[in-house]
């Protein structure tokens, strides 16, 4: 297909979702167009509906196909896509690829405690709040779940399976919250190399740059 990529996004400091998509698109090397829709002004889903069959963001628009969740989106690529004429988005090696795969899952279906202390749009703030005992609690299994793939790696490269794949696609937004909140590390010393890794990323830096130039947002 010719045609060209489309990402639909919410505010840069809002919506984590739509910075796995965006993440997942610039690591393909694929040239896209963002459009944001403001979430804070799309109370009733009316704008998010007429370009999402799910009125959520994101939603990424390929001719006349429409793929929304970020997970989805991350397939489609891969797919579409392929490696070796496109950069992978999941290790090549069945063990760690499927390390990878229940990683990304995990994060795309648990955390919720987490998800809801360490709410994205707070980690904009001069001082987020304290978040609560068991969003610590998941925050430091999720720095064990790092841990333990650092250890197991065999490809060289910073991140969790060496180069950058969709699985540190899905925790990039995590990160952020951990690194805000000031989560302790202490349990899971390679943790802290790999997350300034992932906040290094450039495409991870234009996202971050992009969000703290806009107003903090307490609520939204």
């Amino acid at each position: 297909m010719g045609d060209n990529l489309v990402v639909y996004t919410g505010e840069k400091n809002i919506s984590s979702w739509s910075m796995r998509a965006y993440l997942a698109v610039a690591a393909k090397n694929l040239p896209f167009e963002e459009r944001t829709i403001e979430l804070r002004r799309d109370k009733t889903r009316q704008e998010r509906r007429r370009i999402s069959p799910t009125g959520r963001v994101p939603v990424l628009h390929h001719g006349k196909r429409v793929i929304p969740d970020s997970l989805a989106i991350i397939e489609y690529l891969e797919e579409t896509f392929p490696p070796p004429q496109h950069p992978a988005l999941w290790p090549k090696d069945p063990d760690p690829r499927a390390h990878a795969r229940w990683l990304a899952a995990t994060m795309h279906s648990g955390f919720m405690k987490l998800r809801e202390s360490m709410s994205f749009n707070l980690c904009f703030l001069p001082k987020p709040p304290q978040p609560t005992s068991e969003a610590l609690q998941e925050a430091a299994e999720m720095l064990s779940f790092f841990q333990d793939a650092l250890d197991r790696k065999t490809t060289p490269g910073p991140f969790l399976f060496g180069a950058f794949t969709a699985a540190d696609v899905m925790y990039a937004p995590a990160i952020v919250r951990l690194t805000a909140f000031r989560v302790p590390t202490s349990h899971a010393p390679k943790t802290p190399a790999y997350m300034e890794a992932v906040l290094s990323h450039p495409p991870v830096k234009r996202w971050m740059d992009a969000a703290r130039a806009l107003p903090p947002r307490e609520t939204y």
